[in-house]
């Protein structure tokens, strides 16, 4: 479908639900963002309002393909594309988000920018899949020891190795399809079987997982509804039993204060204030 369903537009308008993006970033990697505010304009349009500024707001310009994933509080959810347009700063549209209350009440700042985008495509309504899910985990958690790969080679901490092992944690794959948009789909199955490998079955969405072909570069976002979120990327490859897994090569940080990467890390470097410009040491 290019058009959004009249039936779904009350979840859509729902500012407490879930909704990621994914773009290109780049370096050859897509970039992933939470932006709950998402939502439609119309029947053919979408839109978002800026609440916090990112590397994503800048990117969705660079690289205006676009893939999303849209998760109401039923758990019902919605995949598709779009192309991203325009923003403005003023407006109807600008004065009704931040009006919602997810932003209204907040004392230090509102919504910024509202982001415009061409709707290309968007799926009906799936219900996920929980005991497919429950299921699946299962599988992972019975066969991941098997691909554990290096166990000396450190790249998640021990907390975000926990966290992206827990079924309460949600986990979002993305990659380049083969039409050429990123897409998003979940696996909440998926678990760490080391610091480097997360290991996950493609079922329950085998199908939406059809074109995630061996070796490609691909982003999992894992969150939480406290909003403890991490970002990481990597290749994807078979494994066995049925499984793949991806072998995690960069870990990006979401949250604040200082959203960044923090894998691989990078080297510090001294500053002699002796020799370094007067500006380049009030910066």
């Amino acid at each position: 479908m290019n058009k959004v369903n009249p039936k779904d537009m009350n979840d859509f308008d729902n500012p407490y639900k879930i909704a990621i993006i994914a773009m290109e970033d780049g370096t050859g990697d897509l970039h992933m963002c939470l932006v709950s505010s998402l939502c439609n304009k119309g029947d053919d349009k979408m839109m978002f309002g800026e609440f916090v500024r990112g590397i994503s707001k800048k990117l969705i310009y660079e690289h205006p393909k676009t893939g999303f994933l849209i998760m109401s509080v039923s758990r019902d959810f919605w995949t598709g594309s779009m192309d991203f347009t325009h923003f403005v700063t003023e407006g109807d549209d600008y004065v009704r988000m931040n009006e919602y209350p997810l932003f209204r009440f907040n004392t230090y700042f509102g919504v910024s920018e509202v982001h415009y985008a061409d709707l290309r495509d968007i799926s009906a309504r799936k219900a996920l899949n929980m005991p497919g899910v429950i299921l699946n985990a299962l599988r992972v958690m019975a066969c991941k020891g098997l691909m554990a790969g290096d166990r000396a080679k450190q790249v998640l901490r021990p907390w975000a190795k926990k966290f992206l092992s827990g079924l309460i944690t949600l986990k979002f794959i993305s990659y380049v399809g083969d039409d050429g948009y990123p897409k998003i789909v979940p696996i909440i199955q998926a678990q760490t079987a080391s610091s480097s490998r997360l290991v996950f079955t493609k079922a329950p969405y085998s199908k939406l997982l059809s074109d995630l072909r061996d070796g490609a570069r691909v982003n999992v976002y894992g969150m939480s509804l406290d909003m403890e979120v991490v970002l990481v990327k990597g290749n994807y490859h078979k494994g066995k039993c049925g499984l793949g897994y991806v072998e995690i090569d960069k870990v990006y940080n979401c949250a604040p204060p200082k959203p960044g990467y923090i894998y691989p890390d990078l080297s510090n470097k001294a500053v002699d204030f002796s020799k370094e410009p007067l500006a380049a040491q009030q910066v």
